[in-house]
């Protein structure tokens, strides 16, 4: 058994071997078209392990926006057979010297919290938990809004009005950029980050590709504020949330349930048939919004943590 640099003609075997460890199905063409945006700049390494000439374990060392600055993001998955057999421990030392070899200052890692054995796995190598993040669906299909409209309705009597991004110039894009870029850096998740470039707010839209500019929402006060915004992407059969954030001065106004009501509209308006999101575990308000409009709680991950420490010799 041998660790090896990943090549292009490993990508099915990648796949698969993603698809049954992490229990989802993403096409090998979804696959290879992330792959060709990623951008040159950003770091990236890909290891495999191979046996009888199948992908048997996996590495890949990235960067990954929502991590602190100077962390690169680790993610090691065998495939459950192979468990204890040393791919993982081999896999786990390309990882750890290309992030030193990097000058990383710390790696993150991502364990379901229904992962037992992975968590301790990761224990025994020094991370630590930092964050723990919920994981949560709304079956559309089923979605019965009439509970929900004197939410909205109370909103509306402020002289908020809901509105979206569709047919937008590109200042107002660019505005919307900039707004949403400050509402990040008030969410648990990113509180104390620096700001993101407008650059990785779009890629995270998808607004250079596959970009639906209605599913840019946006809660605007009777002078024309913006007061908040929901923003959704779209992944296949579903809509994902990717925020629900509320201007500071605008808080306490009953705003975010009414913005994911309007969010919900437009996935159903698309035939989805279902919306997730994540959220922090810190973020007790949305996870009660969340609640209420009936979102059904998935299993969760934790963020995982190691700093680096490198020597001076």
């Amino acid at each position: 058994m041998s660790v090896r640099p990943f090549t292009a003609a490993d990508l099915p075997g990648w796949v698969a071997l993603s698809n049954l460890v992490l229990e989802r199905n993403v096409p090998l063409e979804a696959v290879q078209a992330e792959d060709a945006r990623r951008d040159p700049a950003q770091f990236s390494r890909r290891w495999v392990v191979e046996e009888g000439g199948e992908v048997r374990g996996l590495a890949h060392l990235y960067f990954f926006p929502f991590d602190p600055p100077g962390f690169l993001h680790a993610s090691i998955l065998v495939y459950p057979e192979g468990r204890g057999g040393g791919m993982g421990r081999a896999l786990w030392e390309a990882v750890e010297q290309a992030a030193r070899e990097a000058g990383a200052s710390g790696l993150a890692a991502d364990v379901s919290d229904t992962d037992p054995q992975s968590l301790a796995w990761a224990e025994c190598r020094g991370f630590r938990q930092h964050a723990h993040r919920f994981a949560s669906e709304l079956d559309l299909g089923t979605f019965d809004e009439t509970p929900y409209l004197d939410a909205l309705a109370r909103a509306e009597a402020q002289g908020v009005t809901f509105t979206d991004l569709g047919g937008a110039d590109e200042a107002t894009l660019e505005r919307y950029l900039e707004f949403y870029a400050d509402r990040l850096i008030e969410t648990p998740d990113l509180a104390g980050h620096p700001r993101w470039p407008l650059a990785q707010v779009r890629e995270t839209l998808h607004l250079d590709h596959a970009a639906y500019p209605n599913w840019l929402i946006l809660a605007v006060g009777p002078d024309g504020e913006w007061l908040g915004t929901t923003a959704m992407v779209r992944y296949r059969e579903m809509a994902y949330n990717e925020l629900t954030a509320v201007h500071p001065r605008a808080r306490g106004r009953g705003l975010a349930l009414p913005l994911k009501l309007h969010a919900i509209r437009r996935a159903r308006e698309a035939g989805l048939t279902f919306m997730r999101t994540n959220n922090h575990s810190r973020n007790a308000p949305m996870l009660a919004v969340n609640r209420r409009l009936g979102f059904q709680a998935r299993p969760g991950k934790y963020e995982m943590h190691l700093p680096l420490v490198t020597s001076d010799v």
